[in-house]
């Protein structure tokens, strides 16, 4: 079987399947693996001072832990030294097809036929995308009205504060790749300011000495109720500095973890030291002036939006898939109700380090091609059940954006994915082996 993709989930992936007998061939557009971790490549999307948001304790795969001299938030060159030696440990280098872009993946009347730039005529009985979220820059829709005179630039393509010496910076965009390029950016632009439409909840990396999401997990069942622990979580961090209402930004209007947290320990710093200048939306623009919908004006020289992606599969006839709000309407995020031999693995966001869930969607796939190849009674069942279930993954509890589209409460998640796994096992023999394709 094919897998496109040789970020963190095309590898976790094609662990998993090659652990459990099958015949993998996986295909890296670039010349080495890491996906936006890759600063070698294109598809990097990371700058000099970058560290992961995530901690490594849930960020590591379970059982294959990253080095102890690793510091508890990773800088991007670790993460991806450790992605590629994950890779090397479980032998993806040896079926990996590197500088080969996918142009094509057609219907072959049931199995995929799957064509690269470099050559590959193949038709596989099973494939597995997992391509990205980060790929084709998105930008407001619609545009913000008027011209702009001076730079503009996107998240995707920034790499080094240099780009932005003694420029005045509009940042347009509050999650953490805002956040986190505006913190950069102070360090060598002349200014520096914010935009973000809405409150947003700001978490500091550390709490009592301990990183954030563990110190969150470890309160545990102390609160008899889920509100008790939001509004103990939410007193700690005012306590701790971390209220954006206390240096003059709008309080949000949802809970806690109706959004995707913006973990970011310097933001609020910069903003209370004058360094960063928070605004609300965009109103319009006209030269190099910006208006703001609070009616103040400001000279920028370059803009960067950090407004997101949008799906992209260039390979793949669009009208090939279900879409729904823009994005493809995919049974748990990641199978397509109206393909049985077509997967979508990695196209999630989630309150969780990446350790978990790639272990888990992994595990799935390995699941889904073994009831697949061996027809199990469990296929049936599960191909029935993603045409007419509606799990519960937290989907109508986060806030209205396009972000939010695809965020999932990570335990919902990963608890369904496992019980429709187990599904797909119904049937097979205790101690099968499994038939290589």
């Amino acid at each position: 079987m094919a897998i496109i993709g040789g970020g963190p989930t095309g590898i976790g992936v094609g662990r998993e399947l090659i652990d459990g007998g099958f015949t993998v061939h996986l295909y890296e557009a670039e010349a080495d693996f890491g996906g936006v971790w890759n600063d070698e490549a294109p598809c990097g999307r990371t700058y000099r001072s970058l560290h992961l948001i995530s901690p490594k304790f849930n960020t590591q795969v379970p059982d294959f832990p990253m080095p102890a001299d690793y510091p508890v938030y990773p800088n991007h060159r670790q993460m991806l030294a450790y992605i590629r030696s994950y890779a090397r440990a479980h032998g993806l280098y040896e079926r990996a097809r590197f500088n080969a872009p996918v142009t094509r993946l057609e219907p072959a009347g049931g199995p995929w036929r799957l064509v690269t730039a470099a050559g590959h005529d193949l038709v596989y009985p099973l494939v597995v995308v997992c391509n990205g979220l980060q790929r084709e820059p998105r930008y407001p829709d619609p545009p913000i009205p008027g011209a702009f005179a001076g730079e503009t630039l996107h998240a995707r393509d920034y790499k080094s504060p240099d780009q932005v010496r003694d420029k005045r910076v509009l940042v347009i965009g509050g999650g953490n790749s805002g956040c986190d390029i505006a913190v950069d950016a102070v360090t060598q632009a002349a200014g520096v300011i914010h935009s973000t439409r809405r409150g947003y909840y700001y978490q500091p990396k550390f709490i009592a000495g301990k990183p954030t999401p563990q110190w969150m997990m470890e309160l545990g069942t102390k609160f008899e109720t889920k509100a008790e622990t939001m509004a103990y979580i939410e007193q700690v961090f005012r306590l701790a500095g971390y209220d954006g209402a206390d240096y003059g930004l709008p309080r949000p209007d949802y809970p806690l973890d109706a959004a995707h947290p913006v973990m970011n320990s310097l933001i609020l710093y910069h903003i209370g030291h004058g360094d960063i200048v928070p605004k609300g939306d965009v109103q319009s623009f006209a030269g190099k002036t910006v208006r703001f919908v609070d009616g103040s004006e400001a000279e920028v020289d370059l803009v960067l939006y950090a407004t997101g992606y949008q799906r992209s599969f260039p390979f793949l006839d669009s009208d090939l898939l279900e879409w729904r709000s823009g994005i493809p309407d995919l049974f748990l995020h990641s199978t397509p109700r109206n393909h049985d031999r077509l997967l979508f693995m990695g196209f999630i966001n989630a309150a969780g380090g990446l350790g978990d869930g790639l272990k888990t969607q992994g595990l799935f796939v390995r699941a889904y091609a073994r009831a697949l190849f061996d027809d199990l009674p469990g296929l049936k069942r599960f191909l029935t059940a993603k045409t007419v279930d509606t799990p519960d993954l937290g989907q109508t509890y986060f806030i209205d954006s396009y972000r939010h589209l695809w965020e999932a409460d990570l335990w919902k998640l990963l608890a369904h994915m496992r019980r429709y796994r187990d599904m797909l096992g119904e049937g097979a023999p205790v101690r099968e082996e499994v038939r290589v394709p």
